[in-house]
């Protein structure tokens, strides 16, 4: 009979991300600031759902069609050629969520249809007008004021007679676009450059830093804004400018990172091995040196959206595009008139938006920083 003692096995120990998620369910401004951020990113993806011209799904004509569903070529693809290719497809049975052949309804829209001998029933959206969409019978009107032409205009609408309330809500989808796009941008610049200068040293160091110190210089706004004034005015245009703006905050940030984690015991380890640079670079360094950048995007997702919400007021915005800041600008000239709503519910979208990311940002920072216990 064996008198060994039964093993015991050590408890598993969380990984890194887990500890840093138990850390910020603790932080309750952080938590606060995340379910702004994931109301808001909710808001943007199902907005062509929330505020249409169109029924969320039908049954027209025998078939069941989704016909809000092909607006997210409008909404999620600032690119216009690309927009135009995607649209002009005509795939059949639509079966291809972005193809609108099954919208031909002889020159009438889905509202004059809607009741129809042809479409047997149909689940609309909340807010029953497109962002871009015309009311005529409706200008200027305050919110809870008349009726439109099938459903009222909740939050009231604007000197053409677009629903504010369809615009604010398609807002969120602009401010997301450049957020994640122009911070995208800036990431990439800022990552690859940071790693190249930290890693490598020497020349290639003492050149990259110049260059962003040069950069630094000058101010990002009016930076923005002279480059802006001679391009087109596109929601394009004004992601990449921000992006290869706002680059150097990330370079800086990379590089002292990856000075640190150079000089570390396995990374001595690991060129005494002869393991080659570009695995040393891509395995080992660049994955411990990533993690305060999830910090920088957070905050810097807020100051590209006061950014665009900045240039639209000033009107370099896209006319196209329902931006919170074109909101605000194209309802200026009639707050003496009384037309409050055109800049308080735009200016509580941007406060809200902008509190919730740096909220959050904020509690991810402490929750990442070992020092602090809360």
């Amino acid at each position: 009979m064996s008198t060994n003692p039964p093993r015991v096995r050590a408890p598993k120990s969380d990984g890194y991300w887990t500890r840093i998620w138990k850390k910020l369910r603790t932080h309750t401004t952080g938590m606060i600031g995340l379910f702004v951020v994931i109301g808001i990113m909710g808001t943007a993806f199902t907005a062509p759902f929330l505020a249409n011209d169109r029924p969320i799904i039908a049954s027209y004509k025998g078939e069941i069609v989704s016909p809000a569903a092909a607006t997210y070529v409008d909404s999620w693809v600032p690119w216009r050629s690309l927009r135009n290719d995607l649209k002009s497809l005509e795939l059949s049975e639509g079966f291809f969520p972005f193809s609108d052949f099954y919208a031909q309804l002889d020159g009438q829209t889905w509202k004059e249809v809607r009741d129809s001998e042809d479409m047997a029933w149909a689940i609309w959206p909340l807010v029953e007008w497109n962002p871009n969409q015309f009311d005529p019978g409706a200008l200027k009107l305050k919110p809870g004021e008349g009726q439109g032409a099938t459903s009222g205009h909740w939050l009231g609408t604007d000197d053409q007679g677009r629903d504010v309330l369809s615009r604010m809500i398609h807002g969120c989808v602009v401010a997301m676009l450049v957020g994640i796009v122009a911070m995208g941008i800036a990431v990439s610049v800022g990552v690859t450059l940071g790693l190249m200068a930290g890693f490598f040293g020497g020349w290639v160091d003492l050149v990259l830093s110049r260059i962003t110190e040069v950069v630094m210089c000058f101010p990002s706004f009016f930076l923005i804004i002279a480059v802006i004034a001679f391009l087109e005015p596109s929601i394009v245009n004004i992601m990449a400018v921000i992006g290869f703006v706002r680059w150097t905050g990330m370079f800086r940030l990379i590089r002292g990172e990856v000075l640190k984690v150079r000089g570390l015991d396995y990374m001595v380890a690991a060129r005494a091995l002869g393991i080659s640079p570009a695995r040393q670079m891509f395995r080992h360094v660049l994955p411990n040196s990533v993690a305060p950048i999830f910090v920088a995007v957070a905050f810097g997702v807020a100051r590209a959206v006061l950014l665009e919400s900045s240039l639209s007021f000033l009107g370099f915005g896209d006319p196209s595009q329902p931006s919170w800041g074109e909101i605000v600008y194209q309802g200026r000239a009639y707050v003496t008139q009384g037309l409050w709503h055109l800049t308080i519910f735009p200016g509580i979208a941007i406060f809200v938006t902008l509190t919730g990311f740096n909220l959050f940002g904020q509690g991810l920072r402490d929750a990442m920083d070992p020092k602090l216990r809360f």
